[in-house]
């Protein structure tokens, strides 16, 4: 399989900027993924750009104004992107590509509102504010997810000071917990296994 290229930051924001020139409305997205990592400082480049979007009419506005940008919407993919189960995955000309979820990640994560309250302003352009989910919710997020990718951000992520607790609570606190809460368990034993990240969740 073909590696897919990364991006930097400019370039990722670049994509964001011409997206909000095509926006009828001023909206709010928060970043849950690779970008958020990048901004975060985690890293320099990433392949996607995890975006989760909490309201119908911003969700409707975002596809839109995407569209009208020149993204393309997936129509194949593989099955770690299937089980992501995004609303739809748009892809620019020159690649990077957008996961765009409403509400819930996988079927099961929600966007709750304390991880909006955790969540910092990043990037304001004109009708589109961005805004980072904290350390805690990227690794929340990432942990349900099936991309090899993903295992290793989360071992990125948990080499600095987490607030387990603010992982847990916000994992039992989710709507269906019980349902995804044996597969952050699961998640949590591969990264030990795989990068010596010991949790004291598992």
């Amino acid at each position: 399989m073909v590696e897919r290229k990364k991006f930097n930051e400019t370039e990722l924001t670049l994509v964001l900027e011409e997206i909000s020139k095509h926006l009828e409305s001023e909206i709010t997205i928060y970043l849950i993924g690779g970008l958020a990592m990048v901004l975060h400082g985690f890293k320099a480049i990433t392949k996607d750009v995890d975006i989760i979007i909490d309201t119908e009419s911003d969700l409707q506005n975002f596809i839109s104004a995407s569209e009208k940008a020149g993204l393309k919407g997936l129509t194949e993919m593989t099955d770690e992107y299937v089980d992501l189960e995004a609303q739809i995955i748009f892809e620019s000309e020159n690649g990077i590509r957008l996961d765009i979820f409403y509400k819930q990640v996988c079927n099961g994560l929600i966007l709750s509102e304390d991880m909006k309250s955790r969540a910092t302003r990043v990037i304001e352009l004109s009708n589109l504010t961005v805004l980072a989910m904290s350390n805690e919710d990227i690794f929340l997020f990432k942990s349900i997810t099936l991309r090899d990718d993903d295992l290793e951000d989360m071992a990125t992520i948990a080499g600095v000071e987490l607030d387990w607790n603010t992982i847990e609570l916000e994992a039992r606190k989710q709507p269906r917990s019980k349902e995804w809460l044996p597969r952050l368990y699961d998640r949590l034993l591969e990264l030990e296994d795989d990068y010596g990240v010991v949790s004291p969740l598992r």
